[in-house]
């Protein structure tokens, strides 16, 4: 009998701790994240694999998120009404998606310069929370900027002056199109994809992407010069949370996450930097030639870009309040628009 009442209290307590591991592991939060990019993209690879990564780590065992690329959950051009709705939990997009405003947060050109200006912008300055804000009407969650580095015009043929833009056609999307109408080209937009055969056939005359994409896509085999400085510096993408998951979240998990990725912000863009530059570097080994614009001309750009802020301003009531405090915080840096 006591052999009995010895097996039974065993068999007790191993059922009782398979069932409390049961219970460990249904605690854990399961996300699904989609990148707006392609697979081979590093804006897929260093910066939405690479914020997965660390927020798994960081949130073992309470929450964890399995990245799909872009297509497999939703079509692209629904990432943004789907992750509102809740039928995914988070994305790697632009923030002009989902609001006039948030081209502002994507960069305008010759605005902010580098990774640290936009920390200080959007962290101390207050921009991540006006962000948070404008997001909150969509029912999402602006979870950290995330910049990727220059944007500037790669092109077939030289650009030493404003003129030399009259009349030619420069694939560009958003406030990069706004840019290449303000200068007096012609914004041509199909899919980023078809990119190289555009500039191949002729069908483009440029384009305006990143300096990685000189190597990732191949386009330095099809242009032969980079304009420099970029007016884009840097374009700053977003990681983005369905609102009601952000909201299914402890105070604590909330607290360990943002952490995470504010640290993940500066870690990503040494990363991405590193990429952009290998890219620059294996154009101008292949032959590309860059061509910096002198101060004179710099200047003409500057002030001719000013249309794509004024435009951006006149969108409605939160772009005018973006813009403004993009001005404000230049003015704080001691930096003029347009000069």
């Amino acid at each position: 009998m006591k052999k009995v009442f010895v097996s039974a209290v065993v068999s007790f307590f191993l059922v009782f701790s398979i069932s409390a591991i049961g219970l460990v592991h249904a605690k854990t939060i399961e996300w699904k994240a989609q990148t707006l990019f392609a697979p081979e993209d590093a804006s897929t690879v260093i910066q939405a694999q690479g914020i997965v990564n660390v927020t798994n780590d960081a949130l073992k065992d309470k929450l964890h998120t399995t990245l799909y690329q872009c297509g497999q959950l939703v079509p692209p051009e629904e990432m943004s009404a789907a992750l509102a709705r809740g039928v995914y939990d988070a994305a790697l997009m632009v923030p002009m998606i989902r609001s006039e405003a948030g081209t502002v947060a994507f960069g305008l050109p010759f605005s902010l310069q580098g990774n640290d200006q936009v920390m200080e912008f959007f962290y101390d300055f207050g921009f991540l929370d006006f962000m948070r804000e404008v997001d909150s009407k969509k029912n999402v969650f602006f979870g950290c900027p995330l910049a990727f580095g220059p944007a500037t015009l790669l092109s077939k043929f030289p650009v030493h002056k404003l003129e030399d833009l009259k009349g030619k056609k420069i694939w560009s999307e958003g406030p990069t199109a706004a840019l290449v109408d303000a200068l007096g080209g012609e914004p041509v937009w199909f899919d980023p994809g078809e990119v190289y055969m555009g500039l191949k056939l002729g069908t483009i005359d440029g384009v305006i992407f990143g300096l990685a994409e000189l190597e990732t896509l191949k386009l330095k085999e099809v242009v032969k010069y980079v304009m420099m400085p970029a007016p884009f510096n840097p374009v700053v993408l977003d990681w983005v949370i369905s609102l009601d998951s952000w909201n299914k979240l402890t105070p604590d998990m909330k607290a360990m996450y943002e952490k995470t990725m504010k640290d993940f912000v500066v870690k990503q863009y040494e990363k991405c930097m590193a990429h952009n530059n290998k890219g620059l570097e294996a154009a101008k080994a292949y032959g590309v030639k860059v061509i910096n614009l002198e101060a004179a001309e710099l200047k003409k750009f500057k002030v001719a870009s000013m249309k794509v802020w004024d435009h951006v301003a006149k969108k409605d009531k939160e772009s005018a309040q973006a813009v403004q405090k993009l001005k404000d915080y230049l003015k704080s840096k001691g930096i003029k628009p347009g000069e």
